[in-house]
């Protein structure tokens, strides 16, 4: 994006979605499961539980690639599997309390110094940070589905 008429915020932005992407693998590395196991599971921590179907439907994936990876996640414990109440045929995974600890130990660090950070700065200063961000995800979002839809055409 070099030399482009960019606001130097979106340019920083950019750039955070590169570093966060790569957070992200080592992340998943740092807990012993390859990117797109930790893509499922942190779908699943986001989403609560889900149908095989359904968390194959979020990433993009296979219902056959789909039960490999929570194979592999039920290996580790980071993940169950539970039949649902009223239709005992219906089967849904949810992250265990270990994903989400092996998540926070490698993310806390970040979290904490983000957060002293921010609540070092004035009031306004942290208002305008977090609306910024919302209006960042808004964007993303929509541009997301923008992104998806082209896809189903």
């Amino acid at each position: 994006m070099s030399g482009m008429p960019y606001h130097p915020a979106a340019v920083a932005l950019q750039t955070l979605f590169t570093l966060a992407t790569e957070t992200e693998r080592e992340i998943a590395r740092g807990m012993g499961i390859n990117p797109t196991d930790f893509r499922a599971l942190s779908a699943l921590e986001l989403a609560g539980p889900l149908t095989v179907g359904r968390l194959a439907d979020e990433l993009g994936a296979t219902a056959a690639t789909t039960t490999g990876i929570v194979n592999r996640l039920e290996s580790r414990g980071y993940v169950v599997r539970h039949r649902g109440t009223d239709d005992r045929r219906q089967v849904q995974v949810s992250a265990t309390p270990a994903s989400a600890e092996g998540i926070m130990a490698l993310m806390r660090p970040l979290m904490t110094a983000t957060d002293q950070h921010l609540q070092a700065l004035p009031a306004a200063e942290q208002k305008a940070v977090t609306d910024f961000l919302d209006a960042a995800q808004h964007l993303m979002r929509s541009h997301l589905r923008t992104l998806s839809e082209k896809d189903t055409r």
